[in-house]
């Protein structure tokens, strides 16, 4: 209350008063090292602090004094320890994204802290999910260090609203990078192609199928004789609807689609009609070709220009059309 109130000079006083009643408490130590450091008493504050280490981590003042310290010597390997340290006694604390700033403004701290993170600490989800309000050059540091740290450490749940975040603020191509590393399902453009990853119970979010919501389209996942998923699709509208779409962001260049119809009649898979465009026009949509001797499948061939910096790959099913669609890929040509 003094340090606020006062000042250092009075806190260092009493600071020195808590220390004599009981001398090995280490907020007391902290607490003087924390009035010498605002007094500019630079090296009784290090010797303090000092005192403070010897007398136990736990006290976050004394954790935040020995990160600055490394990060002034440049020793980020243990200013990354420090920063782990502290977060883990408290991950949402308030000025944790403030000094995971500081140690991510250098490379070699993204590693450092890339390191610590494929420890998977208790701080890792609000570290890819508590990022609403940064600003863009902190979102790109948390991209460097997620693709630092590797696939197989985040789970899809955890980077699905990291990576929609990333493309509220237009950074498709690394939202495309950080969805990947905790997304994994496809080798293909398309994620997903064969909905194994699909969940008609939560929202949508970053590059997840979005399925229609009219009530006129009905869609369902179905199980083929081997227990994969299926999206089975019936119109009920007078007019073509948009079934399923997903964001795509494609560089420019040729690419080919396929996708299949099980148990779908040859009339019936030919309703089905797909666009590979910058908007949500049914004049975009074209029709599939059958692929010899591999029914039922079908194919089209698309040129991606620079017009926009992400697609949407549409389906669309005529009035009263019904279809089975499975296993769609889209690669570069």
């Amino acid at each position: 209350m003094a340090l606020v109130k006062t000042g250092p000079a009075s806190a260092i006083a009493l600071a020195r008063r808590s220390i004599l009643s009981d001398p090995i408490s280490a907020p007391a130590v902290s607490i003087l090292g924390r009035s010498q450091l605002y007094a500019a008493q630079l090296p009784e504050a290090h010797k303090t602090f000092m005192v403070a280490g010897q007398l136990g981590w736990r006290d976050s003042m004394t954790q935040i004094y020995w990160l600055d310290q490394a990060i002034q010597a440049a020793d980020y390997r243990v200013a990354a320890e420090r920063l782990d340290a502290l977060l883990r006694q408290f991950p949402n604390d308030e000025n944790g994204s403030k000094l995971l700033a500081l140690v991510s403004a250098a490379p070699e701290g993204r590693d450092a802290l890339a390191a610590r993170l494929k420890l998977k600490p208790a701080w890792a989800e609000s570290y890819v999910t508590d990022v609403k309000n940064l600003p863009n050059d902190q979102l790109l540091q948390r991209v460097d260090v997620i693709r630092r740290s590797g696939p197989g450490n985040w789970a899809c749940r955890q980077t699905s609203s990291f990576a929609q975040q990333l493309i509220n603020s237009q950074n498709l191509d690394e939202a495309q990078q950080v969805w990947r590393m905790g997304c994994p399902s496809s080798t293909s453009e398309v994620y997903d192609g064969g909905f194994e990853q699909l969940d008609t119970t939560r929202p949508t979010t970053g590059f997840d199928w979005v399925l229609s919501n009219r009530g006129d389209a009905e869609i369902s996942l179905v199980q083929d004789p081997f227990g994969h998923n299926v999206l089975a699709v019936e119109v009920s509208a007078t007019i073509a609807l948009p079934i399923v779409r997903q964001l795509v962001v494609l560089k420019p260049g040729s690419y080919r689609l396929t996708w299949r119809t099980p148990d779908t009649g040859a009339t019936e898979a030919q309703a089905l009609r797909v666009a590979l465009s910058c908007g949500h026009d049914y004049a975009d949509a074209v029709p599939g070709s059958a692929v010899p001797g591999r029914a039922p499948t079908f194919t089209h061939d698309f040129v991606v220009d620079g017009r926009c910096p992400a697609r949407q790959l549409i389906f669309w099913l005529a009035p009263r059309g019904r279809v089975r669609l499975d296993d769609i890929a889209l690669e570069r040509i």
